[in-house]
């Protein structure tokens, strides 16, 4: 029987580079590489955008990739 439901699927954080949702944790903490388009991320505390301060979280399905006061990415290329 097909699945009725319109719900939309998540297939994982998105890649600032290329907009896939193939950005993946790796094996070290706070680092993340697109498997779609290859580039490499690395989880900042100090937001590029604003300048705020937070506190990363170093569990990878739990991560927050936004900056709590302005929105902005908190990934910064590597």
């Amino acid at each position: 029987m097909p699945d009725t439901d319109d719900k939309p699927v998540d297939l994982g954080l998105e890649c600032p580079h290329c907009h896939e949702p193939w950005l993946r944790p790796t094996n070290l903490a706070g680092r993340y590489r697109c498997v779609y388009c290859l580039h490499r991320y690395e989880l900042r505390s100090v937001c590029p955008d604003c300048g705020e301060h937070s506190t990363i979280v170093r569990m990878s399905h739990t991560s927050v990739t936004r900056c709590v006061h302005c929105g902005g990415s908190m990934l910064c290329e590597v």
